[in-house]
């Protein structure tokens, strides 16, 4: 793969690949597809190889219940491949509400890519998936 691909038949949303692992960056200022497109794109990116995937929302981005279902289902998919998916919201208050409901016992949510990606490599240096 590419440093940066999108994948055919796909929505189009770019893909970054680093050390090992795959950086979703989803549209801003849209509505994403469906949930269940959502989470079967989202697979795909693991299933082209990415051993975790970091998928990056927009603040400007509208995500609702089906989206937050789709990346819950698509980080238990993760979990059951030996992989992880990590959540980057820039917003502290939609961070807050994400906690409110447990979405960050789900996978970790972070405040920026460069966060999450420090902290994956930090978990794969000590052994862990998260």
């Amino acid at each position: 793969m590419s440093a940066r691909d999108v994948f055919p038949g796909s929505s189009g949303f770019p893909v970054r690949w680093s050390g090992g692992f795959a950086v979703v960056k989803l549209p801003s200022g849209r509505v994403f597809p469906t949930g269940s497109a959502l989470a079967g794109e989202l697979c795909a990116v693991l299933e082209a190889g990415a051993t975790g995937l970091i998928v990056d929302l927009p603040s400007t981005s509208v995500c609702d219940s089906a989206c937050l279902d789709a990346l819950m289902r698509a980080a238990r998919r993760a979990r059951g491949w030996g992989s992880w998916l990590r959540l980057v919201v820039p917003d502290p208050g939609v961070r807050r509400v994400l906690r409110l409901v447990t979405l960050d016992e789900v996978m970790p949510v972070h405040a920026s890519v460069t966060g999450a990606i420090v902290a994956a490599r930090e978990a794969a240096m000590v052994g862990g998936r998260r």
